[in-house]
């Protein structure tokens, strides 16, 4: 028996029209930061809001820019990247928030990911076939460009491989065995974004706010996380409008 795809070969959930997404999207997981940092586009015009995928289009240093809510979660974010992509979109940062698992990624600073560790099984296993271990990497210039726009918006930022875990109430006890492999922060979408953009060829990157850090057991207070996450979608979008 062949099965054959029937609502897997169009943008089932982002009801956007042709043209609504710009080639440049920059995403985060709330729907809340997207709606607090549509401002920094010019003349942003609301083009989705099915299942909770708010999105944005509009102008930024004069170029056409999508900022979007992908949801929680690989499963989530693996349905934005597909119809995006159906859509149009070449270029994806993901400007989200994370944990920070040593003390040298403290609260209140971003970290930038180069690459995402996963435990086999989840979403981007679905993608990549058993026995294989596909590297889950950022693209290089993006990375490289994250980290010299924080420097140019004072954010104070680190990069290096975090990790993408499935179960946000486990991750302080998955993150044990992470942290003795020198991981810097633990999220929960970089491997399925990564994977996914090398299996599609989107470039792609992610910068994260850090919001608490599981060595030191000290967490960010309210005012100072917005302030924070506004500061990562703007170095997103200093970003993604230089490629």
């Amino acid at each position: 028996m062949s099965l054959k795809p029937v609502l897997q070969n169009r943008p089932y959930h982002i009801l956007a029209k042709p043209g609504d997404i710009a080639e440049r999207v920059v995403m985060g997981g709330d729907a809340k930061r997207i709606e607090m940092t549509k401002s920094f586009l010019e003349n942003p015009r609301l083009v989705n809001t099915n299942r909770g995928y708010l999105a944005y289009t509009g102008k930024y240093k004069g170029k056409d820019v999508t900022l979007i809510a992908h949801g929680i979660g690989g499963p989530s974010i693996a349905i934005v990247i597909e119809e995006l992509f159906m859509l149009g979109a070449k270029i994806m940062i993901r400007a989200g928030t994370s944990g920070g698992l040593r003390k040298e990624v403290p609260v209140g600073t971003a970290f930038i990911f180069e690459g995402a560790a996963y435990e086999m099984g989840g979403t981007p296993s679905a993608y990549i076939p058993y026995p294989t271990v596909y590297p889950a990497v950022a693209t290089p210039e993006i990375v490289i460009e994250l980290e010299r726009e924080c420097k140019e918006n004072g954010v104070i930022c680190e990069r290096g491989i975090g990790a993408s875990h499935d179960a946000f109430h486990m991750e302080h006890i998955t993150s044990q065995k992470w942290y003795y492999l020198n991981i810097g922060a633990v999220e929960m979408e970089c491997a399925t974004l990564f994977t996914l953009a090398r299996l599609r060829g989107i470039k792609a990157g992610c910068i994260t706010a850090v919001l608490d850090n599981m060595e030191t057991v000290q967490e960010i207070n309210e005012k100072d996380r917005e302030e924070l996450e506004k500061k990562v979608v703007k170095v997103a979008l200093d970003t993604i409008v230089k490629f």
